[in-house]
């Protein structure tokens, strides 16, 4: 076995030394290993595509949900498996996952995991692992990633809490496997597992190896009824609010945003200058070691 790490000093719980971590945890053992920092947006991209070329059997992202993406990509339909160190502000992946959020743990089941195979998502030929989307969460992801100086949740918490007062749904046409949708809701999120990451499972019924994806539309309601609603996102309840609630089941999904849109691949935020978006999944096209999803109600 070997190990190449790919370490986002600047992600969510980048204060975390992880190089020096990583180094103290393979001394003494007699295992191969290699670990880089990113020095910018794609960056972890090059590095990925640079130890399967070097043949690493496995590759480790430590960073938040855009690294892990970033990492994931080169390693599409290859033998190399992904690895996870959730180092972000809300480690989307590795909860879809199960991966403990405890560094030491998690980098303790790079070892003692079995490699699973699980889906991944593509918009407009881009990979996604865990969400997408588009409308007030990919806004929001964009003042985020443009705007903040701080990562974290708080930051991020309040420039959701300042769009969403004032935001407009624009109205959109969806085609989930060619059955035509008209939306005009806050959220349309394309999900490839159950939750964005905070621990928001905003799409219960989906799993990350079902070779499906969850289109789940969140229409505007009064402020109340939105807050009265935060405690079935976190309990996996949310489909019951069905005022506002709807999720639709597919393996292609394209959305029109009739003109320009952001949208958003796991927190990274990209223009559509038409604002159609096709969504398709890979079934099985990503090796990750993460713990057996039997253990966890699978």
């Amino acid at each position: 076995m070997s190990y190449f790490f790919i370490i986002n000093p600047n992600a969510g719980r980048g204060k975390l030394d992880v190089k020096e971590r990583v180094a103290r945890f393979f001394s003494g053992r007699r295992i191969t290993y290699e670990a880089e920092h990113t020095r910018s947006r794609g960056h972890a991209t090059e590095l990925a595509a640079r130890a399967v070329q070097a043949g690493f059997s496995t590759v480790v992202a430590a960073g938040g949900d855009g690294t892990i993406r970033e990492t994931a990509g080169p390693l599409l339909g290859k033998q190399a498996a992904l690895g996870i160190l959730p180092c972000g502000s809300g480690n989307g992946l590795a909860r879809n996952l199960y991966i403990p959020l405890d560094f030491e743990t998690a980098l303790e089941g790079l070892l003692a995991w079995e490699t699973r195979l699980v889906d991944a998502g593509l918009a407009d030929g881009k990979p996604f692992f865990c969400a997408a989307g588009v409308g007030l969460d990919a806004e929001v992801a964009h003042d985020f990633n443009s705007m903040s100086r701080r990562r974290g949740i708080l930051p991020y918490v309040w420039h959701a809490a300042r769009r969403v007062l004032s935001y407009e749904p624009r109205p959109v046409v969806a085609a989930v496997d060619g059955r035509r949708l008209e939306l005009t809701a806050m959220i349309n999120a394309v999900l490839n597992g159950v939750q964005y990451g905070g621990g928001a499972r905003v799409a219960p019924g989906a799993y990350i190896d079902d070779g499906l994806l969850d289109l789940v539309s969140i229409r505007k309601a009064p402020l109340p009824r939105l807050l009265a609603a935060l405690p079935s996102l976190f309990s996996g309840h949310l489909d019951r609010n069905v005022s506002f609630y709807s999720a639709y089941k597919g393996r292609l999904i394209e959305l029109d945003c009739g003109g320009g849109a952001w949208y958003h691949l796991d927190g990274e935020d990209f223009y559509s200058d038409s604002g159609k978006i096709r969504f398709s999944v890979l079934p099985s096209a990503l090796r990750v070691k993460a713990p057996k999803p039997s253990l966890h109600g699978r």
